[in-house]
């Protein structure tokens, strides 16, 4: 039986995705996470919004965790109550836990079936859903307002105070020599990746060195591991994509019985992996999604944000290998951030006071967390839930791969190393490995 939450339109998740998420909250915000298993936990239901109850410093709680397991949407109405509890007793049980001040107030406790399910189960089984719950905290997290929702924060910094770029464009350069400078800038500077506020592995330079030290959603899993979670999703997504791009007529659906559940099944599972769970994700909606972005459509209606910009980029990434098409880039809130903040340096630097008609349609996503969000000297446009903007920040990723795999040295040598594959291997570089290199950039 999965468990349902009735106020984000009967929103389900499994068992075990419940127990790993309440694992991962014991591991995050308890004072005590190795007792998980039998520690209680304050209920915390709450009509507050989500950024309220994060003010009131109330992270730990069954109302926080289940505000996290639904989609944005939803994620400013109370999800859980003791009726919700009872309505689940075989998984969580009432209790109560003495709060600052000495005063019971009510908790809930994980039941005894709850621990031995999840320990019946295979090791692999657990680290997949304690990698679906953790990207819960790490990921973008959207809710229905604008005000900030900040669960891991490094804290905010100008981009540029820490490292100066090698080379700053005139004012009136074009476009592409800023694309050029935002590249080598990427490659000089030096890059701490980071975890929980404390560096995780040694400080790394150049595009190959980012992209071996990547992880997602924490250090355990790795550039390796990460792909290999994800790579079965993306082929199936392209080959989902291949489908709708030799379909005889755009907008029919070209897919069987088992296609059309395939579809909607790589959907739920790629927002698991990026841990931004969406409402609506319908056959349709996939489609719509998939069809958008195959035919650049700047107008579309079809559904977008960081999640559905994700299933966009995974759909068409094979694209890299076809002359006069366009990959996708994941317009997320860290990939935005890394692009924008670096040109509203190297632009401001230049002497540029207003963007006028330079990039054109590149918005900013909104995101907190890590060193979200980022100061600008010049005013971009927001580009969030906008598929003009994602069109266009994808064709700019595409100029800066171009930049990678063609720009040559004094000695007429490849200015830049080859992109590591995850199996050991070398390539020229591509939309998803530049995009990885920017989603860690960007935090």
């Amino acid at each position: 039986m999965n468990i349902n939450f009735e106020h984000a339109d009967n929103f389900s998740i499994t068992p075990t995705m419940f127990i790993a998420g309440w694992k991962v909250w014991f591991k995050r915000f308890s004072e005590h996470p190795q007792q998980w298993k039998f520690g209680k936990m304050p209920l915390g239901d709450s009509t507050d919004s989500l950024s309220e109850l994060i003010r009131q410093r109330k992270r730990f709680s069954l109302e926080m965790l289940g505000r996290m397991m639904v989609p944005w949407a939803y994620r400013d109405a109370s999800q859980v109550s003791q009726h919700f509890v009872e309505q689940y007793a075989k998984w969580i049980e009432l209790t109560s836990i003495s709060d600052e001040s000495g005063h019971d107030v009510a908790a809930v406790c994980l039941t005894e079936h709850a621990v031995a399910y999840w320990d019946s189960l295979a090791f692999a089984v657990q680290d997949d859903f304690m990698n679906y719950a953790e990207a819960r905290v790490q990921a973008d997290i959207e809710a229905p307002t604008s005000d900030p929702v900040v669960l891991d924060d490094q804290g905010i910094e100008m981009i540029g105070e820490d490292t100066y770029p090698p080379y700053v464009p005139s004012a009136d350069a074009s476009d592409e020599e800023f694309i050029k400078a935002l590249v080598q800038w990427i490659d000089d500077a030096p890059f701490q990746p980071v975890y929980l506020k404390q560096p995780a592995g040694d400080a790394v330079a150049g595009w190959q060195d980012r992209l071996i030290s990547f992880f997602w959603p924490k250090p355990r899993i790795g550039y390796a591991l990460y792909h290999a979670a994800i790579d079965p999703l993306y082929y199936r997504a392209t080959e989902l994509a291949k489908t709708v791009d030799s379909a005889a007529t755009w907008g029919s659906v070209p897919w069987d019985k088992e296609w059309r559940e395939m579809a909607v099944k790589t959907a739920v599972e790629l927002f698991d992996v990026s841990g931004t769970p969406q409402k609506g994700v319908t056959l349709d909606n996939v489609h719509k999604v998939i069809e958008s972005a195959l035919r650049q459509e700047f107008n579309s209606d079809a559904k977008m944000n960081s999640g559905w910009s994700f299933l966009a980029s995974a759909a068409t990434s094979h694209l890299d290998q076809e002359a006069g098409r366009l990959p996708m880039v994941w317009w997320c809130s860290r990939v935005a951030s890394s692009i924008i903040s670096r040109l509203d340096f190297l632009l401001a630097e230049a002497g540029v006071e207003e963007l006028g008609d330079r990039f054109k349609h590149i918005g900013t996503v909104p995101g907190y967390g890590g060193t979200r969000p980022r100061q600008y000297t010049l005013e971009w446009p927001e580009g969030y839930r906008s598929w003009r903007s994602q069109i266009a920040a994808s064709q700019l990723v595409q100029q800066m791969v171009q930049v990678l795999n063609t720009s040559k040295d004094a000695k007429g040598q490849r200015r830049y190393k080859l992109m590591p594959l995850a199996n050991g291997g070398r390539s020229d570089w591509t939309v998803q490995g530049v995009q990885t290199v920017l989603f860690a950039d960007g935090y």
